[in-house]
This record gives C-alpha cells, sequence and structure tokens, in this order.
C-alpha cells in the first residue's frame, strides 16, 4: 500500500507540473476577424422588417469558441445628420444590438465612411459602442492593447482610403507597441473598391508595415475577397501574414456577385510561435440583411 501511495503521490506531481509549466505554454488563443460591416441604408431597412433579426447567426459555428470577434465598422451609429456627399452609410444607434448580440468584442473605426454624420457621429458611435461594451480601435493611430491567456496584443487601425497612411508617423507607434506586446495586428482600410487583387500600393504598405513590427494585418474597402500572403520581414527574423480584403462581411450590394461573398478568418496564437489560421467563405443575402449560409 505504501508502494502504491507513492505512486500515485508522483502521479500527483507529475500531473501538477503538467498543469503549471506545460498547459500555459500550450494555450492558443483565437481571434475572429471578419471583414466591412454596413448597418444603415438597406440593411436597417431588411432589420426592420424582420421580428427576429439575427444577421450573424450563421457564423456561429465558426466563432463560438473565439475569444475576440473583430470586424471593421463602415457605419456612424448615429441620430446626426448626414454632413457627406457621397454615399452615405449611417444607422440608427439601435443597430449596436445586433452587434452585441454576435458577440462582437472590437469593432475598427478607421475608414472613409466613419464621418458620414461628422465628428458628432463619430462621438455617438464610439459612446454607443463603449457603453454596450464594445471596444474600439480608431479613427486615431492609437494601438489598444488586449491581454489574452497571458499573451498581450497590440491592435491598430489603419485608413489608407481617405487619406495616405503616414508611415514615418505609424512606424514609430508601431515599434513602441511591438515593445509592449507578444504580437500587433494592423487592421487597414485599403485597395480599390471590386479589384481580386490587391494593389502595388497595398503590397508596399503590407512590406514597410511588417518591417515595422506587425504580425498580421487585416485589409478591408475593396467589397470583394482578396488573397493571402506571408511576408517576411527584412531581417528575416519573422514573418507577417496579410490579408489582403476579407470583403463584405455584411452590406446591401446587390449589383455584384463578389460583394454577396465575404470571408471571416480564425487567427490561433501560441505564445512563442506562429500564427496559423483558418478561413472561410460565405454568403451574403442583402435583401434579408443577413448571413446566408457558409460556403464550401
Amino acid at each position: 500500500m505504501k508502494l502504491y501511495g507513492k505512486r500515485w503521490a508522483a502521479c500527483g506531481l507529475a500531473a501538477l507540473f503538467l498543469l503549471l509549466i506545460i498547459a500555459p505554454e500550450a494555450y492558443i488563443v483565437q481571434f475572429t476577424f471578419l471583414g466591412d460591416v454596413m448597418l444603415g441604408r438597406g440593411i436597417a431597412q431588411a432589420a426592420n422588417r424582420s421580428n427576429d433579426w439575427q444577421p450573424f447567426a450563421a457564423l456561429h459555428p465558426l466563432v463560438v469558441s473565439s475569444d475576440l470577434i473583430i470586424a471593421n465598422l463602415e457605419s456612424p451609429l448615429t441620430i446626426a445628420p448626414v454632413v457627406t456627399k457621397g454615399y452615405a452609410l449611417c444607422a440608427p444607434p439601435t443597430q449596436v444590438e445586433a452587434l452585441k448580440a454576435a458577440r462582437f468584442g472590437l469593432l475598427t473605426l478607421a475608414n472613409n465612411h466613419i464621418l458620414d454624420c461628422g465628428e458628432i457621429g463619430l462621438n455617438q458611435t464610439s459612446f454607443t459602442l463603449q457603453y454596450t461594451g464594445l471596444q474600439t480601435a480608431g479613427p486615431e493611430i492609437q494601438p489598444i492593447f488586449v491581454d489574452k491567456h497571458g499573451s498581450r496584443f497590440a491592435f491598430l487601425a489603419l485608413d489608407d482610403i481617405s487619406a495616405a497612411v503616414d508611415m514615418p508617423a505609424v512606424t514609430s507607434v508601431l515599434q513602441s507597441a511591438a515593445r509592449q506586446a507578444d504580437w500587433v495586428i494592423v487592421s487597414i482600410h485599403w485597395g480599390s473598391e471590386y479589384q481580386p487583387a490587391p494593389s502595388s500600393r497595398q503590397r508596399t504598405l503590407a512590406a514597410a508595415l511588417v518591417n515595422a513590427g506587425v504580425d498580421v494585418i487585416v485589409g478591408h474597402h475593396p467589397h470583394v475577397i482578396q488573397p493571402v500572403e506571408k511576408i517576411t520581414r527584412g531581417d528575416e527574423s519573422k514573418t507577417g501574414l496579410i490579408f489582403y480584403s476579407l470583403g463584405n462581411a455584411l452590406f446591401d450590394q446587390q449589383s455584384l456577385p463578389d460583394t454577396r461573398t465575404g470571408a471571416v478568418v480564425n487567427l490561433f496564437f501560441r505564445k512563442g510561435k506562429s500564427v496559423n489560421y483558418s478561413l472561410q467563405r460565405f454568403a451574403i443575402d442583402p435583401r434579408a440583411g443577413i448571413i446566408k449560409a457558409l460556403l464550401p
């Protein structure tokens, strides 16, 4: 009995060692990214027609275990008057309930439509999201830090459409963020609308961002899906993972078939390891204002 007792004690110590030493190192953090979310115009009308509007429900199987769900919000959530002379994508503040129900945790606001209802609209959007418990990044060039399961992540949201990204200023911010975080992630509004391939400007910016210390770049604005690429840092110390465009996540565009297809990417981080990912395409029903189904 004493021998068995010693063996069980040894097994218990071994199990404790595994829990304290090995398990934390093996813990994987999962972040989910989507592209452009637009909650105004036809999407708002579709929401008003529905008694049970759940636009992101079809993605639930893919995001149920995610630690953080992120997207680019192209609709100011505000009742402020429209000030833009072009397309206005402003949406009622009540649309935030759909984002909350879908478990979004971070919305980026660095894009060419966030000021469609002026500074008042932007301020009301930020207040509405934060009051609901959703974090925001952008439009100011300032990182936010997120701590998950022993790892620290720095997020920066950039807009290269309203004005060209100031790379010297951004590089300084990114280098500082890289010293404070295990991973640096950039969400960027860039590229040309409806183009299936990244532009030379996107590729140039991607290389500059990776060399400045960025680990993952997630792009949006083209409204269609663009390729995924890995770029080796100039000193060959690391690679950066670039999703040039995830396309639309939710939009009322109907004329072009590719605008009715979006992509959701799950990123898997393990401290000290390379980031892995899985990407899934989905179909959007603009008339119903929902993500309709996952695609093969």
